[in-house]
């Protein structure tokens, strides 16, 4: 009977949602876990072209757009909770050892464990910030808060704040003693203003297209005069609706990407400069996590079961099949506020 539902639910996605979203769910319901080495090459091995071309061109652009705009009414925190707040534990067990950052690291050879290749992204992150040691710094979703306490350990002494939407998050982050609330950084007004650095990392991947101009403005007013906004995040490089993005409500219920181009415009229609804009690759530091969660899998089973499992045994391959096919990139921008009036 399970089996002939989970059949059933097949049919329904292949003709709702495409190829890829149907398999993809299929795979999650699995009775027993994933097995590792077949379902990596599951989704990263090439496939032909025919069904490269079908499942990219199905469902046709109007449909997928209807779909994501349909997805796209839910509330921030509920696509945020489905996806973070699930276990702190479970996170801590694929994720670096020190710091539990959820994004993209910086792999500089293959020997390089996770946690170096966190700090040397975490140190690049400081680099662009350019902090004398004193600057009034905003974190944007700041996640287990791994960036505010990498800037505590570089010695910063400036006040520091973060804003989450997980509750989970939120509640290890004040065991911790930092300076975090639970705020939608979208749609709350912001106190505390203004701020000499707003940082972000893989936060603006859950801001919606209609939502981008508004929050660049509100980025820029909080500033304070030749104050930086630096952001790590990915970003669609081609089309505004691709297959992927309706395979990617499976692990981000309500999430879109943004063409770069379209982030850059906005950010620049409301006076910032920028005078930083580098691409990484995202693909060593998704492998990496899968491997670690595969080394855990006992554990993570135990404390999240089955279905849960496998959901993130399937998205690490999926998100890595997103860069390895260009669908997106990994940028780190600095945007520069003016130090003076604005000319007109």
């Amino acid at each position: 009977m399970k089996n002939l539902k989970r059949l059933s639910q097949f049919a329904s996605d292949l003709i709702t949602c495409g190829s890829l979203y149907a398999i993809a769910n299929y795979r999650i319901h699995s009775p027993i876990p994933l097995e590792a080495v077949e379902n990596w090459d599951f989704w990263s091995k090439s496939r032909s072209s025919w069904f490269e071309f079908l499942a990219r061109a199905y469902p046709p652009n109007s449909r997928r757009k209807a779909y994501l705009d349909y997805m796209l009414r839910r509330d921030h925190a509920i696509g945020i909770e489905t996806h973070y707040d699930i276990s702190n534990e479970f996170y801590a067990l694929f994720l670096d050892a020190k710091y539990k950052f959820y994004s993209c690291a910086e792999f500089l050879s293959d020997e390089e464990t996770l946690e170096k290749a966190q700090e040397n992204k975490a140190k690049y992150l400081l680099s662009l910030l350019n902090l004398s040691g004193h600057e009034k710094i905003l974190d944007l979703g700041c996640g287990w808060g791994a960036m505010m306490r990498f800037l505590q350990d570089a010695g910063h002494c400036g006040e520091l704040t973060g804003f989450t939407l997980s509750r989970k998050q939120l509640t290890y982050n004040q065991k911790l003693g930092l300076n975090v609330s639970l705020t939608n950084f979208i749609t709350a007004v912001w106190e505390h203003e203004p701020y000499d650095r707003i940082l972000s990392i893989g936060a603006l991947e859950h801001v919606r297209p209609k939502e981008l101009k508004g929050l660049y403005q509100k980025m820029y007013d909080a500033l304070a005069p030749g104050g930086l906004a630096v952001h790590q995040f990915f970003s669609f490089e081609r089309e505004p609706y691709p297959a992927l993005a309706i395979l990617m409500q499976l692990f981000f219920p309500g999430s879109l990407l943004v063409i770069h181009r379209d982030h850059i415009e906005a950010a620049e229609s409301v006076g910032f400069r920028i005078t930083h804009d580098s691409i990484h690759d995202y693909k060593p530091t998704l492998r990496a996590w899968y491997e670690r969660l595969i080394e855990n899998q006992k554990k993570a089973l135990k404390l999240v079961g089955l279905e849960v499992y496998n959901r993130y045994m399937t998205f690490f391959p999926v998100a890595w099949l997103f860069f390895d096919h260009k669908e997106a990139e990994l940028h780190r921008i600095v945007m520069e506020k003016s130090s003076g009036p604005v000319a007109l």
